[in-house]
């Protein structure tokens, strides 16, 4: 393996390919969390992918609620990413 492999693994992403993905985690049974929620989330992914920022994002998908159960803690996840 060449010794600049890790180094160039570790470069950003191309920012035409890079877009925003987070995971939201409710108590099992809460409320879906809110659209504003589910954007804010988005944006601190952004900010980890070291994006610009985009206040206005209006369009993201939402899958879920999927049960899973951490440290015999049930919640719902959402994964939300943007369109």
């Amino acid at each position: 393996m060449p010794q600049n492999y890790m180094r160039q693994a570790l470069q950003p992403m191309s920012r035409a390919t890079a877009t925003a993905l987070a995971i939201v985690r409710v108590p099992k049974g809460a409320p879906r969390p809110s659209d504003e929620e589910f954007r804010r989330a988005l944006e601190e992914d952004r900010n980890q992918l070291h994006l610009e920022p985009n206040p206005e994002i209006r369009d993201f998908f939402v899958a879920g609620p999927f049960s899973i159960t951490l440290d015999g803690q049930d919640f719902d996840e959402y994964v939300v990413w943007e369109r």
